[in-house]
């Protein structure tokens, strides 16, 4: 077992391959220098990680060995909508088409073709120096894809180290509907995931991730949103009973008129850790966010959220929202809560809250009077407690799926 010293996150880093992705210079540059300078993992004297503990990431032994051969790629129409699969950060099918869709691997992208310019902290650093794939998504102007693209993310065995970068660009007045799927068993893993979104004026991008994934593995997934003009972006952010788990999800409202939804659920039991962290950024006027996140915590486990609005000096007429609620069913289960703004501009409406409490005695107590079990009772009570936020997931089995996860909640 390695101890917390000087050097932990370059020793940690040094496990993994150089990317293989075509990234600008400067950005490599950058993202190098940054995890030399911090060296070690963020302690909890870090605000960004104040309820998160990143020791445990040095006892990880990662598989050093990688074989990167050409993905195993399949395109073929269907009616189902198009399909991506990756096992283990290989990208390995890629199912159905749609005109005005381009898909293509992340390791195809040439370097003028990476939009983003900026990279912030040791998770996206490493991202930056060490992913090896990812897929890249361009939807042609106005065109509006009429079924969903599904990008599957499975692992399994142990000591994996998967680090991926996708892209997707939505041009002007363009809309699609992302299934964001993360699923199978790893242990002792590590996986560091960056989604990029550009959505340019009127288009509209709604997405909804799920994340099943077992085992005692950690997970970092982090996704950064660029919107334009009058563009509009939903995401439904489900996690239910992982080992370790940190969202980072940054949205920049970059010109005005835009619309911005954040909904979240996480379930956690045993000794489950999930960290939602969220930032808003309302850059221009006229812009409106809703936020939601609700999580349901027992056994040991524990939770953060940690969501910040930002509206800046130019960004009058904003309205943004933001609501946290939380049910603890256990004495030994956690949630830490900071919900946070800061504002700028003197025209604004907003609001932000958070509250944590128990499942409603009285409403259990008459359920059970009608003749319902204690287990059923509970399961009643949490669809009711979620259904706001899972009602709004788009495709039905994946929103039946969701309510599968509630249902087999036991007491």
């Amino acid at each position: 077992m390695k101890n917390e010293g000087r050097g932990s996150l370059i020793e940690f880093q040094q496990q993994l391959v150089p990317t293989n992705l075509q990234l600008p210079d400067s950005i490599l540059s950058k993202a190098n220098q940054d995890i030399q300078r911090l060296a070690d993992f963020p302690t909890t004297k870090s605000e960004d990680f104040r309820y998160t503990r990143l020791i445990r990431l040095n006892k990880l032994q990662l598989q050093t060995e990688k074989s990167f051969a050409p993905p195993l790629v399949n395109i073929a129409p269907t009616t189902e909508g198009i399909q991506i699969v990756f096992e283990n950060g290989q990208l390995v099918s890629v199912v159905g088409q749609h005109e005005g869709v381009t898909v293509q691997s992340a390791q195809d992208v040439p370097q003028s073709q990476w939009l983003a310019c900026e990279y912030k902290g040791f998770v996206q650093a490493m991202n930056a120096v060490n992913a090896q794939g990812g897929v890249s998504i361009e939807i042609s102007k106005q065109v509006a894809v009429p079924t969903s693209i599904t990008i599957i993310q499975r692992w399994s065995g142990k000591s994996q180290a998967v680090l991926l970068h996708h892209q997707i660009v939505l041009h002007a007045f363009a809309s699609a509907h992302i299934e964001w799927i993360h699923e199978g068993r790893a242990e002792e893993s590590f996986q560091n995931l960056l989604l990029d979104c550009f959505l340019a004026e009127g288009s509209q991008l709604k997405m909804d991730k799920l994340q099943t994934q077992e085992g005692n593995s950690f997970s970092f997934c982090t996704e950064r949103i660029y919107q334009k003009k009058q563009s509009s972006f939903a995401i439904n952010t489900l996690t239910f009973n992982a080992f370790f788990t940190r969202n980072d999800l940054e949205i920049f409202g970059q010109e005005e008129g835009t619309e911005s939804k954040m909904y979240g659920v996480f379930m956690g039991e045993e000794n489950n850790h999930i960290d939602n962290h969220t930032t808003m950024n309302h850059m221009a006027p006229h812009s409106t966010s809703n936020e939601l996140y609700k999580g349901v915590l027992k056994g040991k486990a524990s939770g953060v959220f940690y969501g910040k609005i930002n509206v800046f000096k130019d960004a009058q007429k904003t309205n943004a929202f933001q609501s946290n609620r939380n049910l603890l069913l256990s004495d030994d289960a956690s949630v830490n809560a900071k919900p946070a703004l800061e504002i700028y501009a003197d025209d604004v409406k907003c609001s932000h809250g958070s509250t944590t409490g128990q499942l409603d005695e009285k409403a259990l107590f008459y359920l059970r009077s009608r003749g319902i079990s204690q287990d059923r009772a509970v399961q009643l009570l949490l669809e009711g407690f979620l259904s706001e936020v899972i009602n709004e997931v788009k495709n039905e089995a994946l929103r039946n799926r969701v309510k599968a996860f509630v249902s087999a909640e036991k007491a």
